[in-house]
């Protein structure tokens, strides 16, 4: 048996919430204004859980907005064959936030699912889109439900057998290419920083 000490929770004013500093936040208040699973998601988000964290409204009315945007884009997408990039980015994300979950690595596990979500092709197959909703299920399991429901399927999604990663599918030249994409991308912007001009075009060689 190990013992594991969490942080503590800080107002936004940096000092430890209390009732005589008056800083707290009610857990029904919260989940009131930025849903249960925003809360949820925004809390274990911020931290690696055996440190301490401040909470802040913005921090949770972004979660709360990336969820809403999760629902958006659940309905535009159309259910088909997923491309190589799509298999490679869902794949990777299995292998990955299963280690940081059994890591303890929460707020590591959240920044994956956000960059995998915004990496979402609008064209996926059912497979790897209920993948993608396991993957959220631990951080947001009311969500998930809804939209495991949306996808057509009887059982519950907290009785559904964890996605299993399939290496195979696992392809970094995916990755050094947006590497590349991001590189060059920050390099024209510090470009049009010094010459202090927009341009009409911008030609790459």
């Amino acid at each position: 048996v190990s013992l594991f000490n969490q942080g503590f929770l800080y107002g936004e004013d940096g000092k430890k919430m209390s009732k005589s500093l008056g800083n707290g936040i009610l857990p029904g208040e919260a989940a009131s204004k930025y849903g249960v699973d925003g809360t949820r998601m925004f809390l274990v988000s911020v931290a690696s859980p055996e440190k301490d964290f401040n909470w802040s409204d913005k921090g949770a009315e972004s979660t709360l907005k990336f969820i809403e945007k999760i629902f958006v884009h659940f309905d535009k997408l159309k259910i088909t064959k997923s491309s190589e990039k799509t298999q490679h980015k869902i794949n990777k994300a299995i292998k990955e936030i299963t280690e940081d979950i059994q890591s303890f690595k929460y707020n590591l596990a959240v920044i994956k699912i956000r960059s995998t979500f915004d990496s979402l092709e609008t064209e996926i197959s059912k497979k790897d889109l209920e993948s993608f909703v396991k993957l959220l299920s631990p951080f947001c399991p009311h969500i998930a439900e809804e939209l495991w429901e949306k996808l057509k399927n009887k059982s519950l999604i907290s009785l559904a057998d964890w996605p299993i990663a399939d290496e195979k599918k696992i392809n970094p030249e995916f990755d050094k290419a947006e590497q590349a994409a991001d590189k060059t991308v920050s390099d024209i912007m510090n470009i049009l920083k010094i010459v202090k001009k927009e341009p009409e075009k911008i030609y790459l060689y």
